[in-house]
């Protein structure tokens, strides 16, 4: 998925997947060239955006809900989304880094190229 001679191109997606009618989920994510905001994705949508990927590209995110907050990188690594990603991933290059966010913590996933199915793992306890 080429976007230049420098990088490839990558996505990021934040899904909500928080039980209903529980507090707003609120997060805002940054690297240190890109200001994504702040975001509050309902239950069921996701928070997405797509950038070119260099070796050094850092993303992270903050988090807060139902009087929980937590901060981490979301992107930091140009095959498996995240340092430690490896062990989520099969051993090939990842260009969709799909998280999911649940009342007991985030999954870090990727969608099988076989079956289509969202294949997720637990990345990190609230």
């Amino acid at each position: 998925m080429p976007c230049n001679i420098h990088g490839c191109g990558y996505e990021v997606h934040i899904h909500n997947n928080l039980p209903q009618n529980s507090p707003q989920l609120e997060l805002h994510c940054a690297s240190g060239d890109e200001e994504l905001g702040y975001n509050y994705p309902a239950v069921g949508t996701d928070f997405n955006w797509s950038f070119c990927a260099e070796p050094t590209t850092l993303y992270f995110c903050h988090f807060w809900w139902n009087g929980k907050d937590l901060r981490f990188d979301v992107f930091n690594n140009n095959q498996y989304c995240v340092d430690d990603g490896g062990y989520y991933f099969p051993d090939n290059v990842i260009y969709s880094c799909q998280w999911q966010v649940q009342a007991d913590g985030f999954y870090l996933g990727y969608y099988d190229l076989c079956s289509g199915q969202l294949v997720l793992q637990k990345y990190l306890d609230w």
